[in-house]
């Protein structure tokens, strides 16, 4: 027979299990229509609704959802797309591990309290290593494009790895590409045309917008419409300005002779 304080300890298990199930993430911005399931159970999110490892984040044409995780990151699932959080494995302050799948649409990651290599992002044409940094994400039509604001990241498919350093740089992979797109490449303004996110963000709580984004959608002032791209010894591209022609010296107009001056004949008179 049990005694009372094996009972007490059996009971406060108990108790405690709903703990360890915790959420890892809660939807603090939600903008309809926009959902979450978990095996066969859906839920539609609102405001304070829970998110937790195995779900699935999806929003309609015109939905977006904001979500804040324990370690303080943040995710915006854009209009039209899916999200999985495949791992969220929390420890104190910060995560052990955390990992989702961006299967489809626009998204926006800004890291939180976890050491950076914790995160990893997936998607069906990329794999994303994070270096501490904010950035979106546009995954569509067999390719993976990704724009950097703040911090830096990798971006990799099928073993060829590109580097985003700067801010609005532009990296997109798959579709037999895998290519970094600088702010001066003639190519970064129709790839920047692909984040809607920078235009929407005034919809987004202050901790969800990235100040200046809007910056990286246009060209910047020192494109010159042409550019050539090397490889370094490390394998990172780099944009180099097309090289211009030298001005040429005008030439010294050569100076024209005065024409002479003929006499004019004088008129005949008859004398009687």
């Amino acid at each position: 027979m049990m005694n009372h304080s094996a009972i007490a300890a059996i009971a406060c298990l108990v108790l405690a299990a709903p703990a360890l199930a915790d959420a890892e993430g809660t939807a603090v911005g939600v903008r309809p229509d926009a959902s979450s399931q978990s095996g066969a159970a859906e839920l539609v999110l609102v405001v304070g609704s829970d998110v937790s490892v195995g779900d699935t984040v999806t929003t309609g044409p015109s939905g977006h959802v904001q979500l804040l995780f324990d370690d303080q990151t943040r995710l915006v699932v854009g209009p039209g797309s899916r999200l999985k959080i495949e791992t969220y494995l929390l420890t104190g302050s910060g995560a052990d591990r955390f990992a989702v799948n961006a299967l489809g649409g626009t998204f926006r990651f800004i890291s939180g309290n976890s050491p950076k290599p914790v995160y990893s992002i997936h998607t069906p044409t990329a794999s994303i290593a994070v270096r501490g940094t904010k950035f979106d994400l546009t995954v569509g039509g067999g390719q993976t494009f990704t724009m950097l604001f703040e911090g830096a990241l990798t971006q990799c498919y099928d073993g060829v790895c590109v580097d985003l350093e700067d801010r609005c740089d532009i990296a997109v992979t798959g579709g037999g590409l895998a290519d970094l797109y600088g702010r001066s490449d003639e190519r970064h303004p129709p790839a920047a045309a692909k984040f809607p996110l920078p235009n929407i963000q005034a919809a987004f709580l202050p901790d969800f917008r990235v100040p200046g984004a809007q910056a990286c959608l246009t060209a910047s002032p020192d494109t010159t419409g042409g550019a050539s791209v090397t490889t370094t010894e490390t394998g990172s591209p780099q944009v180099r300005p097309s090289p211009q022609p030298p001005e040429l010296p005008l030439a010294e107009p050569t100076p024209q002779p005065l024409p002479q001056a003929q006499p004019v004949p004088l008129p005949q008179r008859r004398v009687p």
